[in-house]
């Protein structure tokens, strides 16, 4: 199964993530901004997945995606934005979107569909 990156500032919300991601046999990983997802990825954890909220402190979502987006190595990451924030899809390159609360069955029929295109 895939390593997925879970990033929310909320606990409550990367357990939530956590939980439908691991049920279906993914790895999870979790960060709780922009920055902290940024260092470990940029640090040598490469994961298959991104799934990240928008609005964070210190580096918010999109902030994250430019960021994941602009590096060679990372770039064909697929990324999923789940975000409460208006707008925030319009303002990324994610490569999908789910408004939260979000359906954990749509959630992770699409992060399937993501990650065998990527592989």
């Amino acid at each position: 199964m895939a390593r997925i990156l879970v990033v929310d500032d909320e606990s409550s919300m990367r357990f939530l993530l956590r939980m439908t991601f691991e049920l279906e046999g993914h790895e999870v990983m979790e960060a709780s901004d922009g920055v902290t997802a940024a260092e470990r990825v940029e640090g040598g954890l490469r994961p298959d997945l991104v799934a990240t909220d928008f609005m964070m402190p210190r580096m918010n979502g999109g902030e994250l995606i430019d960021r994941l987006r602009r590096t060679p190595a990372t770039a064909e990451i697929p990324i999923i934005l789940v975000s409460a924030s208006p707008g925030s899809e319009r303002k990324t390159s994610a490569n999908a979107f789910f408004r939260k609360p979000f359906d954990p069955v749509a959630l992770t029929q699409c992060a399937t569909t993501l990650l065998a295109g990527s592989g």
